[in-house]
């Protein structure tokens, strides 16, 4: 078998991948270089562990095994007739760490010691340690590895803590968006302007400002309760933005609101400005309209979400 990955120690050298692995019934090799360790006897030969063929031939039954742990960013650890040592990819992280310091000898003194097989041999660790000096292609390999390690954590404890913020605000959120839903159906109601009448023309009279004004005013509230709510949504991984603008922004916070508030006011602004125009006053009911269906459709989402 052959991998690319992983961090291999044999006999204390650092062999630097692509490993090519290679068994047979009584011995191991690596690029060549023989294991001179224990073989592996923790248990992953299947039927073999224990007795019957995997007991004869045990570096046969852990070539799979050992190829896994170098796929999956482990390190393999080979010294003359101690235990196999394979640590796994958190304990990697850790001593890769301290490996890309000059700092980290004290640490990596003590920090896998504890992780060690019991039968392990402690001064062999330890004289390890003291002699042992990291070449460059291993201080950058350790760099990046742990760099992309911290970057992936750093990410779930953002996405943990934006899920924590969508579980505070999505009672309030929800009835939020309810009382506006229900003052912008009962304004809704009131019907729409100069319905089955000519929609050419100005109408300066106080009652159409004024729909006029409450239409630009729920438009307002509600194009703020859906940004909110996407800003929340989308941090915490509970939607997929299809709009292609407001893609390029979702995760991005500061960009998506001024990008939203800036196409906002100017439409409100153009509207409230042709205000005593017949068409004007009809497509700020228009808005009203559309802004509440949104929100009822955010609702009936997040509904589904609290159920599930």
């Amino acid at each position: 078998m052959t991998v690319s990955k992983g961090y291999l120690f044999v006999d204390g050298e650092y062999l630097p991948p692509p490993y090519e692995i290679r068994a047979t019934e009584n011995n191991l090799t690596i690029n060549g270089r023989e294991l001179t360790c224990q073989p592996p006897s923790r248990g992953f030969f299947g039927r073999g562990f224990g007795g019957g063929p995997g007991r004869d031939r045990p570096w046969l039954f852990a070539l799979s095994e050992i190829y896994n742990q170098l796929y999956n960013d482990c390190i393999v650890m080979s010294f003359a007739k101690q235990p196999y040592v394979g640590l796994d990819a958190s304990t990697a992280y850790e001593l890769l760490k301290s490996m890309a310091t000059q700092s980290g000898r004290e640490v990596r003194q003590t920090l896998v010691v504890d992780r060690l097989p019991a039968e392990f041999d402690k001064e062999v660790w330890y004289q390890w340690i003291d002699n042992f000096d990291p070449p460059d292609v291993l201080r950058q390999r350790a760099a990046v590895m742990v760099n992309n390690f911290e970057q992936t954590q750093r990410q779930a404890e953002a996405q943990i803590q934006a899920r924590r913020w969508m579980e505070q605000l999505s009672y309030p959120l929800s009835v939020g968006g309810m009382v506006l839903c229900v003052l912008s159906i009962g304004h809704l109601l009131g019907g729409r302007p100069h319905a089955g009448q000519p929609t050419r023309g100005r109408d300066e009279s106080p009652a159409m400002i004024q729909t006029l004004n409450w239409s630009l005013l729920l438009a307002v509230a509600f194009s703020f309760f859906d940004l909110a709510w996407t800003i929340v949504a989308a941090n915490a991984d509970q939607m997929v933005e299809l709009n292609p603008i407001g893609k390029q922004w979702i995760h991005d916070p500061r960009h998506l609101a001024g990008f939203k508030i800036a196409v906002t006011f100017a439409a409100i602004a153009l509207l409230w400005l042709l205000r005593k125009h017949k068409r004007a006053q009809i497509a700020a009911w228009w808005i009203c309209l559309i802004l509440t269906l949104v929100t009822v459709r955010w609702l009936t989402v997040n509904s589904l979400f609290t159920a599930a």
